[in-house]
């Protein structure tokens, strides 16, 4: 985490980040004079048209100012969001990085000042560094370019907790990407369990473990014909955040697709597509992590998370197409295709969790199809459901986070799309269209009257086109707006 500090004072050893507004070709500066002078200087010039962005880094070699100073514009500041200051600061510390600055200073003009919690998770996502398995000296370059140190310039004293506030958030956001990203032999089955029995100890929590013997017992044979072919047991992970008053409060239940790998089974996967398939636990990786906000953002509502932890691999015991398994529900299902196996864990551990929790809400958060990130590209998730308020209050955490979604229509001919022929449902029917929404409603039917939410993140969960703030690969998309989400709900 970066180390913060907060002065009055613009110190003349550190990089200077100078936020600036511009707006009908109006520049706003910082207030201080030999500072502003050099940014209108350049606006006169030409060299900096103020768009929202834009950067523009200037080295005055005068006492008593600092030697390098990188002007960022917010563009209008009566209309900045925490997603234009999360965008519009990153850029800025991306100069500072470049220029392998590890002690910086960011001024934070009175516009900014409510916007504290941005500023804290820029300051850590945007100092992630998703190669931890580099060695030697390329290690050490890639060191030299982190920020270490940063000195907020402000005299708003409330500034200070919200900043902090944004860097708890920021920086577990870090360790969910450390997970997605982290290779399939490192983050195993055993490795997240690991996790949420940690998470648990931490934070007083209640934590349930469903292995193999457990999971007969109780019929889940969808999670258990996906984990045929693994040489791994199943598990399915159970945390229970329950602050205290709330004991009569319907818990929301947060569940989260865990396919450590993801081959693909007998339907196998082909190269191009394979090989980055460790990314399939993105939705169990935001859901762990959540556990690790929820004490320290003191959220008022009891929440449940659950993971259903399996590899989908294959071997001689492999669950093959055509076989027809009975779900905890107890409605029977024809696997018509193995590398639709995200749905049938997320459907016996949904089925699982309404009955054992009667929850208010249900959500589940997964890298379900390709067809959603085919319809939606990297920038939104997918988002279904059978509840207009629950989905409305989602979209609305989504565009306060920058972690957009998209309403998909779920109708009823989708479900009729998903009914087997010899058994009461098919994993996959064989028609292209509509594929997140389809997958979507077979997950439904294991919904009963819960009020529930699906958000399909094959998108957003790992990047080749990463925001300002994010890096390539793993986004941990889905935590900050879960936060958000939980914070606000009434």
């Amino acid at each position: 985490m970066v180390s913060l500090s907060f002065s009055p004072k613009i110190s003349s050893k550190n990089l200077l980040i100078a936020p600036v507004f511009f707006h009908k070709k109006k520049l706003t500066g910082i207030g201080v004079k030999g500072i502003d002078a050099l940014i209108e200087e350049r606006v006169k010039e030409k060299d900096f048209s103020g768009h929202e962005g834009e950067t523009l880094a200037r080295f005055p070699e005068r006492s008593g100012m600092p030697s390098e100073i990188v002007f960022v514009s917010l563009g209008n500041g009566e209309k900045l969001t925490h997603a234009k200051v999360l965008s519009s600061l990153a850029k800025a510390l991306r100069v500072a990085q470049h220029h392998k600055k590890q002690a910086i200073s960011i001024f934070v003009p009175k516009q900014m000042n409510q916007f504290g919690q941005a500023i804290g998770e820029t300051l850590e996502m945007t100092n992630y560094q998703p190669a931890k398995f580099k060695t030697g000296k390329e290690k050490s370059s890639l060191a030299k370019h982190a920020i270490k140190t940063c000195v907020l310039i402000t005299r708003d004293k409330k500034l200070r907790e919200s900043v902090k506030k944004g860097q708890t958030i920021g920086d577990t956001t870090n360790d969910v990407r450390d997970w997605v990203n982290a290779p399939p032999n490192v983050a195993t089955p055993e490795f997240m369990e690991e996790k949420v029995r940690e998470i648990g100890k931490q934070n007083g929590y209640k934590v349930t473990v469903l292995k193999k013997k457990e999971l007969e017992k109780l019929g889940m044979g969808l999670l258990l014909a996906v984990n045929r072919g693994s040489a791994k047991e199943a598990r399915l992970l159970i945390y229970e955040y329950r602050p205290a008053g709330s004991e009569k409060i319907q818990p929301i239940v947060l569940v989260g697709k865990g396919i450590i790998f993801d081959s693909g089974g007998y339907n196998l996967k082909p190269s191009g597509y394979i090989e980055n398939m460790h990314l399939d636990m993105a939705g169990a990786a935001a859901v762990a992590g959540m556990g690790q906000l929820l004490t320290k953002l003191k959220i008022k509502h009891p929440v449940i998370g659950v993971m259903p932890i399996t590899e989908n691999c294959i071997d001689a015991t492999a669950t093959k197409p055509s076989e027809i398994v009975i779900s905890y529900s107890g409605k029977t299902v024809e696997i018509t295709n193995t590398d639709a196996e995200g749905r049938l864990v997320l459907a016996d551990a949904i089925a699982y969790a309404v009955k054992q929790y009667k929850p208010r809400y249900v959500i589940d958060i997964a890298t379900l199809t390709g067809a959603c990130m085919v319809a939606l590209g990297e920038q939104f998730a997918g988002v279904l459901g059978n509840d207009r308020e629950l989905i409305k209050s989602l979209k609305k955490s989504g565009r306060a986070t920058d972690d957009l979604l998209w309403e998909l229509p779920l109708h009823p001919a989708f479900s009729k799309a998903m009914k087997g022929e010899i058994s009461d449902l098919q994993n996959s029917e064989p028609g292209r269209y509509a594929g997140a929404s389809k997958g979507a409603a077979f997950i439904k039917e294991f919904i009963g009257k819960a009020k529930w939410a699906h958000l399909d993140i094959a998108g957003p969960a790992y990047t080749t086109m990463p925001k300002a703030y994010e890096q390539k690969r793993a986004t941990g998309f889905g935590l900050r707006l879960f936060a958000h989400f939980l914070e606000h709900l009434k």
